[in-house]
């Protein structure tokens, strides 16, 4: 029994290094659908106010002539006034290119330029099964905006978890679960 117990624990022991291992930027290449909620960011906010809802696409793929990846996101939103329906719906996309750098799971954003000149500067790593993407700008006062957007792999497909700050307070945080679905139709 004791000869089962270290050949047991010897096996997850090795085997440990593996599961902490850093995923390639390949493992996130999909397209993943879904729906969360944006979460209290403020402990001063009305208690009894529902979450607004959001539902997100988020694509990631394989950049074209070079080494790293794009990523294209759409969230949609209801207006906060009256029912919730399409013609009363908020509908952002984003797109970001990012290049490779020597570290495999580091990557700079190819439009990235000068936060101190009022420009923002963006980069990507992944760390674990999560890839972070941070954007930083500063405005002319000094002030600054960080968005912070942490895209962490499951069995099923991301858990997202956004972040706003600006000026050190946390504005906006958004929580959303998406599943891996069918890539869209290209021409």
């Amino acid at each position: 029994m004791r000869t089962a117990i270290f050949a047991t624990a010897l096996m997850i022991a090795t085997m440990a290094p593996v599961f902490a291992a850093d995923r390639k930027i390949d493992d996130f290449y999909g397209r993943y659908l879904g729906q969360g909620a944006v979460m209290r960011a403020d402990p001063a906010s009305p208690l009894g106010k529902p979450p607004q809802k959001r539902m997100s696409e988020v694509i990631i793929e394989p950049a074209k002539g070079e080494e790293g990846f794009i990523i294209t996101w759409s969230t949609m939103r209801a207006k906060e006034r009256g029912a919730p329906d399409a013609s009363e719906a908020d509908v952002k996309t984003y797109h970001q290119s990012f290049r490779a750098t020597q570290d495999g799971n580091f990557f700079t954003d190819v439009t990235s330029g000068d936060p101190l000149k009022g420009q923002p500067s963006s980069w990507a790593r992944i760390r674990g099964n999560t890839l972070s993407i941070v954007q930083v700008q500063i405005d002319p006062t000094g002030g600054y905006f960080v968005t912070h957007y942490d895209r962490t792999l499951t069995a099923k497909g991301l858990d997202v978890h956004f972040t706003r700050i600006e000026d050190s307070k946390v504005v906006r945080q958004v929580q959303l679960s998406l599943q891996k679905g069918p890539l869209p139709m290209r021409n």
